[in-house]
């Protein structure tokens, strides 16, 4: 999409109007203290001098009448600070590592004598948080360089820090509730947004396999990870925020070269890949580089990185399909679509004779390049100008079923860039201004070919399909939903004054967000069979057309927050905010919008106002650090906040489709036959529509901890903590709810005018509650390590994106269970060791030896029983069964992963009635996961080395079993049929990488 210029020297000129009032982003840190005497008495008026020691840049404070002092808006790095006053000698404190978000808190005691004497201590970073009730962590660039990281995704690093649990292939639950237009997990890169636009997808989303989403780890900083109580400058999302930061060049001039090897042959086989199948080709080289240094001294510094992937994935892939016997019984209007599946190669299912297993091994692949590169300019001491462009270019094909050309190839560009400009008005008054966009086109294809595309997609709902037939699940048709065209960009504007006044610490900041989501939906069929026999007679219960143009949704984010941190004595800091957030009503680019009014079952008028949006979105924050003893060992901390997600512009999108329609958007319940495809466009009440909520309620959690925090010995740290939350007003999963349902006594429709229409309605709450255990030790005599324990459980109505709707939709409080991600248990360690030099070998082979890995363990995700029945007598197999009093869950012979669940257990409920089944009364399969890596350093000249590296990824080879099937009309109930893995990340089957890294 071009800017006009018109719009370009608008935003310029936004930019230079607020650059004189702004400052401090989430980029930056702080560095606080108070300077004393050795009785304890405060001094006032010290000269403190805070020096980044990679670029020389300086920040000169005075204490004030209590002896305290403020550097609120420091760039990550490591410093040095010199205190000075008359009377006493020079305290010089080197080597204090200050990481993104940070209120470093400090007490520095002067010894008396002369100011030319110096006393020069060499410091770390406090072991305890005396100044933040934010809780968390922050994983550095040495932990990401060398910690076994499987295709080098930094958002996997995440497990690392307390509350984090991995799903399986990259995908990561950060405190996320995993709906798709509602953000609970917030990704930004160095303050600036960089999430999905128009989803909350965590880990690419329409980028598929694509694994450098946002950074590389060579561009890699560190990033911090907020999971609770975030202070009044995090918003628009309702759960946790991480914030990726990247490197800038110094004075000095560093870089390196990689290449990371792997191959299917130093692997071991998938559980489910047995002989006499191939084993899957698994071929991945990842290569690049780095480069930073100064272009001036101390006064213009660039840092840039390239990463290249080429990819082939072997991925084994199991499903049901028909039999060849079967297929000779079916009309030859069914030929071409049996004809589509392959004939099976396994045994014919016991349940049901008419489909037998195919198993296969298939190739992924991912083309992908990705580039950083930065520039920061200190044109004077009290002025910084930073620009940082990240982007990635991909091509992936990703197979998603069994049938003719099920796969998708998908290209896609991302662009992120960052402008900002920080100026310092005085030692206690600092602003920053910053520009940000956000842009990400995919073209996500739903086949490998146009016959395929242009064929109905053909799915079995009550016979224990599942869309794209995986699991030893009964295979599909066709290609897959959505045949997108997507072009989204977010343009963001920051804001934020940064003020020091005696004991507080003000910030003052605004957002302006505009999001612009561009998508074409190109025309699709879909057929519907309740069943195998519902096939065979050519009987559907539905057939839909989808699709419209090109629509462009536009909608615009504004907020404002005041933050205060008040240090009210030594032992106690108040952090104290409010944020106000307001979002604009939804609009497309040419005004075609028309929401569907239920009480008078009509559209309003073309350009009618979609909703009402709510304009009292304050969220308080507050939380308190109080450490009682003088030596600052041992923390109180806690708080409570109120946290709004903002209104996803892709939310509305298909509301242009009830203009749009030109018989594309229909649906039709039990038509005559589906194949030949029967023409609908003019069928009476075929017509399918999309609603908003008009009076918008936005959705919010309420989160609440308490912790300790305790220094152990000089390097490590305890804590122990309550973490709590409420989600309020939340989106259902998929597509919303159904507005417009059958009466299973008439056959009718209550707008008998239309089909279905679906009806978007925040009316859903979650519950968490969590015991976090952490303990640490950071890097000391060769050794660092961590590990973290939740013990936790989370409720409620609808969780994941396109799951199944609710049995009864007039009761969605019988929905209430056990949340998807809900994981009682969870367990991460993870260690660093540098091995001494071993005594009678040559340096070069005896020195330089590292050790490094990263232990997961967790119990199994909930599993949904559905008894595959139609409980409303509309084709929507969403029902649960009736439980059979006395008769336990598990079968006497459980076995892993063949037999989980016991069919007997349930019973099919009466035609018209509701099962008493909950949602999610099992668990399903736990998992074990250990990844490790050797390293091996050469040194090559002073200031270069050579480092080789080995990483296992799942050593010991422990399967992770998916959940098993939960549909009691499934040949495949109760069983397991793949591994929660892609087939790289967790949950993959044993993996060896190699790699070479050159650095200087």
């Amino acid at each position: 999409m071009n800017v006009s210029g018109k719009q370009f020297a608008w935003v310029l000129s936004v930019f230079l109007c607020v650059s004189g009032s702004a400052v401090a982003q989430l980029d930056n840190a702080s560095i606080l203290g108070t300077v004393f005497d050795s009785s304890g008495a405060a001094i006032p008026g010290a000269k403190v001098s805070i020096q980044n020691m990679g670029t020389s840049a300086t920040v000169e404070i005075v204490t004030d009448a209590n002896g305290n002092f403020v550097a609120p808006v420091l760039p990550v790095g490591t410093y040095r600070i010199t205190v000075s006053v008359s009377g006493f000698k020079t305290h010089i404190q080197e080597g204090i590592p200050l990481s993104v978000a940070d209120r470093i808190k400090l007490s520095i005691v002067l010894t008396p004598g002369e100011i030319t004497q110096e006393i020069t201590v060499q410091s770390d970073a406090p072991l305890v948080q005396t100044a933040s009730a934010t809780t968390g962590g922050v994983v550095g660039t040495q932990l990401a360089e060398d910690l076994p990281l499987n295709g080098r995704a930094i958002e996997d690093l995440m497990v690392l820090i307390p509350g984090s649990v991995v799903l399986g292939g990259p995908a990561i639950n950060g405190g996320s509730d995993g709906r798709l237009f509602q953000p609970g997990l917030k990704y930004l890169v160095d303050g600036g947004d960089s999430s999905q636009i128009d989803s909350d997808f965590s880990y690419g989303g329409y980028q598929s396999a694509a694994r450098i989403t946002r950074l590389s780890v060579d561009a890699l900083d560190e990033f911090r990870m907020v999971t609770g109580l975030g202070s009044a400058e995090y918003g628009q999302s309702t759960g946790t925020v991480v914030n990726f930061i990247s490197k800038s060049g110094t004075n000095e001039f560093h870089g390196s070269l990689f290449e990371f090897f792997r191959n299917e042959k130093l692997d071991s086989r998938n559980y489910f890949n047995k002989p006499p199948d191939r084993k899957p080709p698994f071929r991945l080289n990842q290569f690049g580089g780095s480069l930073g240094g100064r272009i001036v001294r101390d006064k213009l510094f660039f840092f840039g990185t390239y990463e290249g992937v080429r990819q082939r994935l072997g991925v084994a892939q199991v499903a049901l399909v028909f039999t060849q016997a079967f297929r000779d019984t079916l009309a030859p209007e069914l030929q071409p679509v049996a004809a589509q599946m392959p004939l099976p190669n396994g045994p014919v299912s016991q349940t049901e004779p008419r489909v037998a297993q195919f198993s296969r091994a298939v190739s992924n692949e991912l083309k992908e390049d990705t580039w950083t590169w930065k520039i920061d300019y200190l044109p004077t001491s009290k002025d910084r100008i930073s620009f940082r462009h990240s982007g990635s270019d991909s091509f992936t094909k990703t197979y998603f079923g069994v049938s003719q050309d099920q796969f998708r190839p998908i290209p896609s560009v991302k662009h992120l860039a960052k402008l900002s400009y920080t100026r310092t008005i005085s030692p206690r008054l600092l602003n920053e201004a910053s520009l940000a966009l956000n842009r990400l086109s995919p073209d996500t294809r739903s086949a490998g070919s146009d016959a395929v595309r242009n064929f109905p997609q053909v799915t079995f709902t009550l016979g224990g399909a599942v869309t794209f037939g995986q699991g030893g699940e009964l295979g599909t048709v066709g290609p897959a939903t959505f045949d997108l065209l997507t072009d989204n960009t977010a343009y963001q504007i920051y804001d934020t004054l940064s003020w020091v006044k005696g004991r507080h610490q003000l910030k003052y900041g605004t957002q302006i967000v505009r999001n612009q989501d561009n998508k074409a939906v190109l025309p699709q069929r879909f057929v519907y069979f309740l069943n195998i026999d519902g096939f065979a007679a050519n009987a559907p219960f539905g057939v839909q057309t989808y699709g419209w143009p090109r629509v462009g949704m536009r909608g615009t984010y504004y907020a404002g927050f005041v933050q205060d941190d008040i240090q009210v004595n030594k032992s106690l800091t108040i952090n104290a905010g409010l944020r106000y957030q307001y979002d604009t009503n939804p609009t497309e680019s040419h005004g075609r919008v028309a929401n569907f009014d239920p009480t008078t079952g009509t559209l309003d008028p073309r350009g009618t106002p979609m909703m009402k949006m709510p304009k009292t979105n304050f969220g308080p924050r507050f939380g308190f650090a109080f450490a009682p003893t003088e030596s600052k060992r041992t923390v109180f901390r806690g708080g409570f906040g109120l946290y709004f997600a903002n209104l996803n512009p892709a939310l509305p999108q298909f509301i242009p489709a009830n203009l749009l329609d030109v018989g594309q958007n229909r649906f039709l319940l039990f038509p005559s036959s589906g194949f030949p495809f029967p023409d609908i466009s003019s069928a009476v009440g075929a017509q399918a529509l999309f609603a908003q909520q008009r009076d918008w309620q936005g959705s919010y959690t309420e989160q609440w901890n308490f912790n300790i925090q305790q220094a152990v010995g000089q390097t490590m740290t305890l804590e122990v903590g309550y973490v709590g939350n409420r989600g309020l007003h939340l989106l259902p999963s998929g597509l919303g709810q159904e507005l417009n349902p059958v009466n299973p006594a008439t056959g009718q429709r209550r707008y008998p005018s239309f089909s279905t229409i679906t009806n978007e309605l925040p009316a859903l709450n979650s519950n968490y509650n969590a015991l976090q255990v952490s303990f640490g030790r950071r890097l000391a005599n060769r050794l660092s390590f961590g590990t973290h324990y939740t013990w936790s459980h989370s409720f409620d109505e609808n969780t994941l994106t396109f799951a199944p709707a609710a049995q009864n939709p007039d009761d969605l409080r019988g929905e209430y269970g056990p949340a998807d991600y809900d994981v009682r248990h969870n367990l991460v360690f993870y260690y660093s060791y540098q091995l001494p030099a071993a005594r009678g070998l040559p340096g070069w082979l005896g020195e330089g030896w590292q050790v490094n890995g990263i232990t997961g363990m967790r119990s199994g995700f909930p599993v949904n029983v559905v008894c595959g029945c139609d409980s409303r007598g509309i084709g929507a197999a969403t029902g649960r069964p009736n439980i059979v009093p006395g008769v336990s869950l598990r079968p006497a012979n459980l076995d892993f992963p063949s037999n989980q669940v016991n069919r007997n257990a349930f019973s099919t409920p009466a035609p018209g009635t509701f099962g008493n089944a909950g949602r999610n009364l099992l668990s399903g399969p736990s998992a074990y996961n250990w990844d490790f890596s050797l390293l091996k350093s050469f040194q090559v000249k002073e200031h270069q080395s050579l480092k080789f590296r080995a990483e296992m990824f799942n050593i010991f080879n422990t399967p992770q079993f998916a959940n098993p099937v939960g549909n009691l009309a499934s040949p495949a109930f109760g069983g397991t049929f793949a591994t929660i893995g892609t087939g790289s990340g967790f949950g993959s089957n044993r993996q060896i990488q190699f790699a070479l890294k050159y650095l200087f």
